[in-house]
Parts: structure tokens; C-alpha cells; sequence
């Protein structure tokens, strides 16, 4: 293999990348960290205009993006998805399952709905969506990136969330599950586990009766752990472990989740 200039191991000029859950946070940071390396960006959100915002912060730093407003929960929602980016950009290379639900419950106060609810989102839209994907990334015959949004909750659980930990040992599982069976097509499958990330409030959140009392001391139980600084990592800085995985830099790297944490799962 010849060598290649560093600057062009993160070049993603001429890909096409479908990043989920990008109107805000963590999302909207992948959207906007990949459109900087060059990839036309497809940002995706329930909403018809969700990503308004992530389509404007592109456009603004002379990025490509077009927006979709989908449920990824949906069946007709992934048909969406990729028809929509075959329409405007012909292919996929690059595909970034971030859209979840994120909620507080304790084990007693977990409704059945609740539980369905973030499986569908959490865990079933990973998977079908990546199926979706990856049937197309095989019928171009030229290999892909798939990178999920997983969490430290994979490794390590957080109390009062049963239901969002399960879910994403479940997406940190299935991502190895994928990268084994995309292999020989050469999609590499991987996932980024953030720790404690600032991001705004997420519609839809649910406390189920938690007060702001002991969600506080949560917050600080969590960030005593974290041997790299006190406080929650910017959402750029799970962007760019992201950009990483979906990047060249990363040929020979997958079935792996690269947990960008500040050392909370070793603290």
C-alpha cells in the first residue's frame, strides 16, 4: 500500500453521507464535522424542517446537505431515507445511526409503551435502516462506512434507565453482528460510545417522576467518575471520533465501539 498524505486520510470529497437525529446535538455536530471533509450530507429528522438549522450552519461554510423529515421507526420512513438520497445525490458511502430517544424511569415506573418505544427507535431503526443501507452500499460495489451511536450505557448501566441501557447493549452488539456479516461486501460497521455530552433538551424526554433533585446528584456521581476533566464533552468531540470511523484513516478498523468518554467506563 503507498502512502498517503495525512490530509487526505479524513478527505470525504465525492461521498455521500445519511446522518439520523442531526437537528440538534450530537447530530447536527456529525452532520456539520463530515460536511466539513467534504461529504454531501443527508440530515435526518422527524420533522420536515428539524434540520433547518444543521442546513443552514452547512450551506454557511460552503458544505452540500439537503434535508429529510422522516421516522426512522417506520418502514416508509427508511424507504424515505434512501430514496431521498438516491434522488439527490445518486448513492450512499457514509451511514450514522444517532437518532434515539433518551428518557428517566425507574424500574417500577417503566411502562410497557415506554419500553416498545425506545426499542423501536434505539435498537429496530439501527438495524433496518443499516439493512437498507447496506443493500445499497453492496449494489454500488465499492464498500461504505456504517458508524452507530451507541453509549458508555452499553458497558457500564446508569440507574433509572433500564430500558435506554438495554437498548444500546443492544446497538454495541449488533454493530459487531454487522460489521461480521458486511465484511466481505468491505463495509466496515463500527460505533462511537460518548459518556456525558452537552447537549439542549431533547423533545420527548421523560422523567417519570424523578426529581431535579436526584437527577443533580446523578450528574455528579457520573462526573466524579470521569478522570479527564468534570464536566460533559462538547458534542464536536463525539463528531470528530465519528468523522474518524467513517473516514479512510479507518480502512481496517471495524466491529469495534470507540468509547469517547473522558475515561469515565476506567474511573
Amino acid at each position: 500500500m503507498s502512502f498517503v498524505p495525512t490530509t487526505q486520510l479524513f478527505d470525504l470529497s465525492g461521498q455521500v453521507a445519511v446522518v439520523t437525529g442531526a437537528a440538534r446535538g450530537i447530530g447536527q455536530a456529525i452532520a456539520q464535522r463530515l460536511a466539513d471533509a467534504g461529504a454531501s450530507v443527508v440530515a435526518v429528522d422527524l420533522m420536515d424542517d428539524g434540520c433547518a438549522e444543521t442546513l443552514e450552519l452547512i450551506h454557511r461554510r460552503g458544505g452540500r446537505c439537503t434535508t429529510v423529515g422522516a421516522d426512522v421507526a417506520d418502514a416508509a420512513g427508511i424507504r424515505l431515507i434512501v430514496e431521498r438520497t438516491l434522488g439527490a445525490y445518486g448513492g450512499i458511502d457514509i451511514l450514522v445511526n444517532n437518532a434515539a430517544l433518551r428518557g428517566w424511569a425507574t424500574w417500577e415506573t417503566l411502562t410497557e409503551s415506554d419500553w416498545d418505544r425506545f426499542m423501536s427507535v434505539n435498537t429496530k431503526a439501527v438495524f433496518f435502516l443499516s439493512q437498507a443501507v447496506a443493500r445499497q452500499m453492496i449494489a454500488q460495489k465499492r464498500g461504505g462506512a456504517i458508524v452507530n451511536i451507541a453509549s458508555t450505557a452499553a458497558a457500564h448501566p446508569v440507574r433509572f434507565k433500564v430500558d435506554y441501557n438495554t437498548a444500546k447493549a443492544g446497538v454495541a452488539m449488533m454493530t459487531q453482528s454487522l460489521a461480521v456479516e458486511l465484511g466481505p461486501h468491505q463495509i466496515r460497521v463500527n460505533a462511537v460510545g460518548p459518556g456525558g455530552t452537552r447537549t439542549p433538551g431533547t423533545p420527548g424526554v421523560t422523567q417519570n417522576g424523578l426529581s431535579p433533585e436526584a437527577l443533580r446528584k446523578l450528574g455528579e456521581e457520573w462526573f466524579s467518575r470521569v478522570p479527564l476533566r468534570d464536566e460533559p464533552a462538547d458534542p464536536d468531540e463525539i463528531a470528530r471520533a465519528v468523522l474518524f470511523l467513517a473516514s479512510p484513516a479507518a480502512s481496517y478498523i471495524t466491529a469495534q465501539v470507540l468509547y469517547a468518554d473522558g475515561g469515565y467506563l476506567a474511573g
